[in-house]
């Protein structure tokens, strides 16, 4: 299956050189799962926006990966134990072998999904200016905006790493 990482095009350069090697940065007040790399059907431009904070060079990175190897995202597990709101000992609390069979609903509910680096094959990266990637894409990245605004944020994700500047996205 076809999934997208997003990151900053500084860390996409990296990547593209080396494989993935996942749990040296984190971008958010909670660390993820250590080991995993965290891709997505549609949110992957919103997080290369959120990987940079001196950079308008976001990267796109497509990766192909088999379905049986993907794991569930930790937003996702955590909605399902009712913390929708977690810190990071409640996540450091799980453990995602546990949970591995639900990673087809993390992907069908909310888009997300994790592997193992070694997991994932990397097929092609694109390099995007974010300045104007607001215009389009300010996702809340949740279970009931995944269904309602995903095949918008897909198709976006796909425009994006085809070459296309976000601000011309038209989504019909």
């Amino acid at each position: 299956m076809i999934l997208y990482h997003g990151t900053s095009g500084r860390n996409a350069r990296k990547i593209m050189k080396q494989g993935f090697t996942p749990g040296l940065k984190y971008n958010w007040h909670v660390q993820s799962k250590p080991g995993f790399v965290y891709l997505s059907l549609g949110y992957a431009p919103f997080y290369a926006m959120y990987s940079t904070k001196n950079s308008v060079e976001g990267a796109i990175i497509k990766v192909e990966v088999d379905e049986k190897v993907l794991y569930p995202e930790d937003d996702f597990i955590m909605a399902a134990l009712k913390k929708p709101r977690y810190t990071q000992d409640d996540l450091d609390r799980v453990d995602l072998n546990f949970f591995k069979q639900y990673a087809s609903d993390s992907l069908k509910f909310l888009g997300n999904a994790c592997a193992k680096p070694e997991d994932i094959k990397i097929v092609g990266c694109t390099y995007f200016d974010m300045s104007k990637l607001l215009y389009v894409c300010d996702p809340v990245i949740s279970s009931l905006n995944y269904q309602i605004m995903g095949d918008y944020y897909r198709k976006l994700t796909e425009w994006i790493y085809e070459g296309n500047k976000p601000e011309d996205f038209r989504s019909g």
